[in-house]
């Protein structure tokens, strides 16, 4: 077990999206939101240079983080290529988030461009060199905790698996394990009070080791460690659903691979329905390549709160049925003592975004009426 690093945080000035939420019961069903620092792009340009502007409502007291919130940050689709190149936007990120202090720095997967059968063992470890150089050490020289989840480009072949192990086996973050038996990828372990969960959702349409998984998923969420913890936080790479589409102000989803065998209307024993079951505070995906943050709502009343995050450096994609793509960037999670859940996105250049050009709901299923609303 390695000791956690227990950290006080200083009120964080702004507007933000609000959620009161309780650790081991369902998430509130009310939503604040006001208007945040800058406008989103409606036309894929990133405003790393837009400056910051005051809010032109008057910042309510109630909504800033308290002295004793955790608060970490999430990231992740930097897709680095297989000539060692990433996006300038990759290192500008990480940059944003070490300056914020989290206590710990979720990955989200794709760190490099892998998921090709044709590449072989030296180009793969020459591209983990250089995500080491240009990104993982920005967070280790901060002493900054990184917990990584695997993405399909890095872990999708037995090839890939077998050099990402090897990788991270050699560059574990300093948590506090609650189960470390698969890492790195599914495991558990606690930061300042929140459980988190990694899963291992690198493969298309079901987790791998689907069975072993969630069996192994549904012990963590039952735990009294975990039911004893200020909130539960599960994430991964690969969503239940798509919110993206590949052209501009298309109602067309694009399915760039989903869990959709681990959706609830495939049965109890699924991702979707264990998460509900279990009452999980906060969901996050990767791999979508645009942000978005809300309930996941079904006909049956039940709500699953979930953020689909920006990319950090590869392709931005539309917000299916608009014109726009997230600025590239990442996002700030809050979890208070009195379990207040507060959600901020921030492009890589660390300015706040607005979220008003947003829709106020994304159709994820409609044959099943599974809403995504703000």
């Amino acid at each position: 077990m390695r000791k956690i690093n227990q950290k006080i945080i200083a009120p964080i000035a702004g507007l933000m999206f609000v959620l009161s939420v309780s650790a081991c019961a369902p998430a509130s069903d009310t939503i604040e939101s006001t208007n945040l620092n800058n406008n989103l792009p409606t036309d894929g340009n990133d405003t790393s240079s837009a400056p910051v502007t005051e809010p032109t409502t008057p910042t309510d007291p109630d909504l800033n983080v308290s002295h004793s919130a955790m608060k970490f940050h999430a990231f992740g689709d930097m897709n680095v290529n297989v000539n060692g190149d990433y996006s300038s936007h990759t290192p500008a990120t990480v940059k944003s988030m070490i300056a914020r202090d989290p206590a710990v720095i979720l990955g989200m997967g794709d760190y490099i461009d892998g998921e090709k059968s044709s590449l072989s063992d030296s180009t793969y470890t020459r591209m983990w060199s250089v995500f080491t150089k240009k990104v993982s050490s920005l967070m280790d020289t901060a002493h900054v905790p990184f917990a990584p989840t695997p993405g399909n480009h890095d872990a999708y072949y037995a090839q890939e698996r077998k050099i990402y192990s090897q990788h991270w086996k050699k560059n574990t973050p300093n948590v506090q394990y609650v189960d470390d038996s698969n890492y790195p990828f599914y495991y558990s372990f606690l930061r300042e009070d929140v459980f988190f969960v990694s899963l291992d959702d690198a493969n298309y349409a079901k987790l791998k080791n689907r069975t072993e998984q969630l069996n192994w998923l549904k012990k963590q969420l039952t735990s009294d460690t975990a039911k004893k913890a200020r909130a539960r936080v599960v994430y991964g790479h690969i969503p239940l659903y798509s919110i993206v589409s590949s052209k501009a102000n298309s109602s067309t989803v694009y399915q760039n691979g989903v869990l959709s065998g681990e959706r609830k209307t495939n049965g109890s024993f699924t991702l979707e329905a264990m998460l509900l079951e279990n009452k999980v505070d906060l969901v996050l995906f990767g791999h979508s390549h645009g942000f978005y943050s809300g309930h996941y709502t079904y006909p049956d009343g039940k709500k699953l709160r979930v953020v689909s995050l920006p990319c950090a450096g590869g392709s931005q994609r539309y917000i299916v049925g608009t014109s726009i793509k997230t600025p590239h960037g990442f996002v700030e999670v809050s979890i208070a003592e009195t379990n207040e859940l507060k959600v901020r996105y921030f492009n890589s250049a660390g300015t706040e975004q607005n979220l008003s050009s947003l829709p106020s709901s994304i159709t994820l299923d409609s044959k099943n009426r599974v809403i995504y609303k703000r």
